[in-house]
């Protein structure tokens, strides 16, 4: 494993030290299911509502460890 790997990791796991369960869970569906849309979100988090879905993804956003690509129509969010 080169450096930039480990220094990611170290961040990575920093970060996630300081996230909630609520926040790890979603950040890692988003890991495991890239381009995802907040309402299919909700359907595979145990119909978390969408309200809140939104309130935990804009959190990992400002975070800056998901951003979201495409329209608000047809977009997804994706783990950086």
């Amino acid at each position: 494993m080169g450096i930039e790997n480990k220094i990611n990791e170290g961040v990575n796991e920093g970060l996630n030290e300081g996230l909630n369960e609520g926040l790890k869970t979603l950040k890692q569906t988003i890991l495991n299911h890239p381009g995802i849309q907040a309402k299919d979100l909700s359907a595979l988090l145990n119909k978390r509502p969408l309200k809140t879905i939104e309130r935990q993804l804009s959190i990992l956003i400002n975070l800056e460890l998901i951003h979201r690509k495409g329209s608000k129509k047809t977009g997804g969010y994706f783990c950086k």
